[in-house]
């Protein structure tokens, strides 16, 4: 790591700004045991001040480094953190507030139109948990834990934890609308990545014969291993497991709906149609039929790590997806014949829309146009 690695990490920025003892303690700790690091951590600190000293105390002005990062935080903005700092930490992604306010240090003068390209791209509706009749937002990737403690719930991101009464007897319903994205850890221990526009019913605690759930949209699930069953309920399909790995993906706009198992194994159920699924294949239900095919996991479960993978995906298919995990609209005319054009390579999720439409045109040699936050234009 050098010190710009801790520059372009969120939880580094926020304590520089918002120093507490148990932040002041977690870094404390981290270099501590991670002596190999100090010498890059001291300069990050002191280019962080730096940056904060030519700012002018970073106070007087909206576009100043302090201002921008409280917006972005009350907006739940946040990224995911670097593995090394903590082992519940989701993939990198590419770029941050303060890898962006690094390059305006070194040219200063131009603040201004470099923050213009950090779209806001997610729309104002969070994440929603209806319990009974009680409705609770909750930021944008957080982990919902259900498993610590009985008749209760953890929620926790990178700045807050706190503690929600549930009812044992009570059926939960977890709405994930586009452009964001949640964790779930159910009472029994599996852990559930929800994706964009995803909805899910499940109880506080199970009981009986069976461990069951419904989902509609997508998810990853890692399903703990136990005698009790574990059902899954989808609108077209029953998926049957022990203890395994998968992904799931159900989205009422899709004719098909896919079952890509990544280790373990699982029977999936249609109205008409029952197999049992081996690692590395994908089981697609459509009208009432299952097909099974030899897939690569990774094409379908990398949005988990913070990318997509596509291997000769039709672009229709692609702009699909990325219209989901970002909350946008893609147009094109008809004659760009999306349905049998495809792409293949790894695109990178960065929490900056302009940056991935970047990407995808250098992949397709397409060209994006935004209209606004909402809608992008596709032309040759």
């Amino acid at each position: 790591m050098n010190y710009k690695d801790f520059l372009s990490d969120d939880l580094f920025v926020y304590w520089r700004i918002h120093p507490t003892k148990e932040l002041n303690a977690f870094w404390e700790n981290f270099i501590r045991k991670n002596e190999e690091h100090r010498k890059a951590f001291n300069k990050a600190i002191e280019v962080f001040e730096q940056i904060r000293d030519e700012q002018d105390s970073l106070q007087t002005t909206d576009t100043s480094l302090l201002q921008v990062l409280k917006n972005r935080i009350k907006k739940e903005k946040k990224r995911r953190l670097r593995i090394i700092f903590t082992s519940s930490a989701a993939a990198v992604l590419l770029l941050t507030i303060l890898s962006t306010l690094f390059m305006l240090y070194e040219k200063p003068g131009n603040m201004t139109q470099q923050l213009s390209s950090i779209g806001e791209v997610m729309d104002n509706s969070n994440i929603q948990l209806f319990t009974g009749s009680d409705m609770l937002e909750i930021d944008n990737n957080s982990t919902l834990n259900l498993s610590e403690k009985k008749h209760s719930a953890v929620i926790q991101n990178p700045f807050a934890k706190k503690e929600i009464d549930l009812n044992d007897n009570r059926t939960n319903t977890l709405v994930v609308p586009y452009g964001k994205r949640s964790t779930l850890i159910l009472a029994d221990g599996s852990k559930i990545y929800l994706n964009s526009g995803t909805k899910m019913e499940f109880p506080t605690s199970f009981s009986g014969k069976k461990r069951e759930i419904r989902v509609e949209g997508e998810i990853f699930i890692d399903v703990k291993k136990n005698k009790t069953p574990f059902v899954i309920h989808t609108p077209h399909s029953q998926i049957l497991v022990y203890g395994t790995s998968f992904n799931v993906s159900s989205y009422a706009e899709d004719r098909r709906e896919s079952v890509v198992l990544v280790n373990g194994s699982v029977e999936v159920r249609s109205e008409n149609s029952t197999l049992l699924l081996n690692p590395s294949e994908m089981a697609e239900i459509e009208n009432g039929a299952i097909l099974r095919r030899k897939v690569d996991v990774s094409d379908y479960t990398g949005w988990t790590n913070g990318y997509m993978q596509f291997n000769k995906s039709p672009l229709n298919e692609v702009l699909k997806k990325i219209g989901r995990y970002y909350n946008v609209e893609f147009r094109y005319a008809r004659d760009l014949d999306m349905n049998n054009q495809t792409c293949s390579g790894k695109l990178f999720l960065s929490e900056s829309l302009d940056d991935v439409l970047q990407a995808f045109s250098k992949m397709t040699y397409l060209q994006c146009d935004k209209q606004d936050d909402t809608t992008i234009s596709i032309r040759k």
